[in-house]
């Protein structure tokens, strides 16, 4: 008989919560929605543990991703703040591999998405350029469920500090995506020259040894992309909510990590 599932109240702290909206630090490992058909979610766990079927996410974070997640317990809140969606900062710090020239700056770069589920965004966007430059040949297309640095792209921005550096190989940033493209953080990083530390899809590997940090074997000290939503801060907004500034801690791996670039 398999051991009773561990509810995820205690495996994640609550950061927020009111009559409208619950923030969590969500923890790295567990998808928000679950795959077509039945199966398990943060989603579906969270309404059941809460007793709020309508419990909605108002943005999304990939599954190994960590940190602030906001959902509305109904659905009129989550539209009500989708309205003004635009108007909420977000900060995230990365480990990547490499430092940038510049302590801090913004990469401006134009992202063409290849979503899965909205195949018409990548061809009319193809097909806009092809209008608006006859005759000029683009490059590959993004595959299926990615996004690259493309001509035919939607003009994309993020900002970036460098927090910390590790002999000159690594460095801590914290990122602020001025637009919401799809994966647009690694995008921009790996175009950039600074790849996540862990990106099987954008960057160079997909975990993280005791060797890649200098070290003598080939332990694995991080098995997961290391992007963590630090910082979500909305204005106040008559009849949906009052200024909220939410913060969540780096997880323990992630701080682990960073305790032996420390050492080094």
């Amino acid at each position: 008989m398999p051991a009773p599932r561990l509810k995820l109240f205690s495996r994640m702290q609550i950061l927020f919560s009111n009559q409208f909206f619950v923030a969590i630090q969500k923890p790295p490992g567990i998808a928000v929605h679950g795959a077509p058909g039945p199966g398990r979610s943060l989603v579906s766990d969270l309404r059941d543990e809460m007793k709020l079927p309508a419990l909605t996410p108002v943005h999304r974070l990939d599954k190994d991703a960590s940190g602030v997640l906001l959902f509305a317990r109904d659905s009129d809140s989550a539209a009500a703040l989708q309205k003004h969606w635009a108007n909420v900062s977000k900060e995230y710090w990365v480990l990547c591999e490499g430092v940038p020239t510049e302590p801090e700056g913004v990469i401006d770069a134009l992202l063409l998405e290849n979503p899965s589920d909205k195949p018409e965004r990548m061809a009319g966007a193809v097909k806009y350029f092809q209008t608006q430059n006859p005759g000029v040949e683009l490059p590959p297309l993004p595959a299926p469920k990615t996004c690259a640095v493309h001509p035919a792209g939607r003009a994309s921005q993020t900002k970036y500090s460098v927090r910390e550096s590790f002999g000159g190989k690594w460095s801590l940033l914290a990122v602020q995506p001025q637009q919401g493209r799809m994966h647009q953080i690694r995008v921009h990083l790996t175009h950039a020259g600074c790849p996540l530390a862990v990106d099987s899809l954008y960057g160079k590997r997909s975990s993280l040894t005791a060797r890649d940090l200098g070290g003598a074997t080939d332990d694995i000290v991080l098995a997961r992309m290391p992007l963590h939503a630090a910082k979500l801060s909305i204005p106040a907004i008559p009849f949906v909510t009052p200024a909220l500034k939410l913060e969540a801690p780096l997880p323990e791996d992630l701080q682990r990590v960073l305790g032996v670039l420390r050492t080094l």
